[in-house]
């Protein structure tokens, strides 16, 4: 995996607003495994990648580039709220899924 993966999970949570306590209970993970994943002390499994994926609502080669600042430019909507709950990030991950096949019909039919 690439080493940028944890960075890219970093940006993203960073950018959203999100604290590590809440990425993991979204993930039903310890906090420490937030941590782990961004430091690159441990890989990322690939159901993790795809929940973050839906949460932040980019898709999941954003987590495979060679330049973190590249993933960070692929983020089309970012909104911070700091009082979320887990029924809260659950929703938003579903909204995060509408948003990323809303955006693969654009490029297939609004590119003619």
């Amino acid at each position: 995996m690439e080493a940028n993966t944890g960075l890219v999970i970093r940006g993203l949570r960073d950018k959203y607003g999100y604290t590590q306590d809440k990425v993991a209970a979204f993930l039903g993970i310890k906090r420490e495994m937030i941590s782990f994943y961004e430091t690159g002390e441990r890989e990322v499994p690939l159901e993790v990648l795809e929940k973050l994926s839906d949460l932040f609502g980019v898709d999941l080669d954003v987590f495979f580039v060679d330049n973190v600042d590249e993933a960070l430019a692929e983020v089309v909507f970012a909104y911070r709220k700091n009082d979320f709950d887990d029924d809260n990030m659950d929703a938003m991950a579903e909204f995060g899924k509408i948003v990323k096949n809303y955006l693969k019909i654009n490029n297939l039919y609004g590119n003619r």
